[in-house]
């Protein structure tokens, strides 16, 4: 089977979808819709590699979300422990699946954790830049700054060491840098992506009019940030369709011609078939 969108960044192995998640999954085949279903922990990673095995919609990727690094992300209604080092071997045994496309999503996140906590976000992340370049997978990247914008910048922090370290590509995930910073993103292999958010708020425009087409994808970050007109509920990975109408539009391009592309790009990056 064919499809004609993909959702680049999703979780449907979080507890939010633990009723219905087959519901989803079907809904998805019907508009077409393929999915990366992203790893956070343990029991993520482990989920989001099951899910896939079990549905031929979904792909994965494995590893630890950089607020896990350090506290409990509170969007997590299961509530895991932290993991503050790196299990290897867990995570390779899991990623050398077909399904597996990625590693992460890794980083930094100074929004819910204080940048004092940078050397330990650092390990983490550098131990899940080597499993990629060990397995030669591309990384997903979470990149979060503090709330008032002030303290260490997790852009920079990622690509000084992805500079260095990195000898693989990947995805900088619902993009909220500078657009000079997502040029040397662009510089080393990286793409950028955009989630629903795009279609409410205007700080995002100028980026993606200025970003070339093929360096970008749309994604849901569901269960959050619905797009419209889907504000206020669950975020599901077939309402990426209007992450790239609007992608369209702030281009000023052609729908059919910007779902081809954006296709094409995770096509790219992942080496898959959609």
């Amino acid at each position: 089977m064919s499809f004609k969108y993909i959702d680049t960044h999703a979780h449907l192995n979080l507890a939010q979808f633990s009723e219905d998640s087959g519901v989803i999954i079907k809904r998805c085949l019907e508009e077409e819709v393929r999915i990366i279903n992203i790893g956070t922990n343990k029991v993520t990673s482990q989920r989001a590699v099951s899910l896939a095995i079990e549905n031929e919609t979904l792909f994965a990727m494995v590893g630890v979300h950089p607020i896990n690094t350090i506290s409990v992300d509170p969007d997590d209604i299961e509530a895991l422990p932290p993991e503050d080092t790196f299990d290897y071997d867990f995570y390779r045994t899991l990623a050398t699946n077909e399904k597996v496309v990625g590693i992460g999503e890794c980083g930094f996140d100074y929004f819910h954790n204080s940048d004092s906590t940078y050397k330990e976000q650092r390990e983490v992340f550098l131990a899940q830049i080597a499993l990629a370049n060990e397995l030669q997978k591309p990384l997903m990247l979470h990149l979060r700054n503090s709330k008032d914008g002030q303290g260490r910048n997790a852009y920079d922090d990622a690509l000084d060491i992805l500079k260095v370290e990195a000898k693989v590509r990947g995805n900088a995930h619902f993009y909220a840098g500078t657009y000079e910073q997502a040029q040397l993103f662009f510089e080393l292999g990286y793409t950028v992506s955009f989630t629903g958010v795009i279609t409410f708020a205007k700080p995002y425009e100028e980026i993606i009019r200025q970003a070339p087409l093929d360096m970008i994808h749309g994604e849901t970050d569901c269960p959050y940030v619905a797009p419209i007109p889907y504000r206020g509920q669950r975020c599901e990975p077939w309402m990426v369709k209007e992450v790239y109408k609007k992608i369209a539009e702030i281009k000023g391009l052609d729908e059919e011609m910007v779902r081809e592309q954006l296709l094409k790009n995770a096509q790219k990056l992942y080496k898959i078939i959609i």
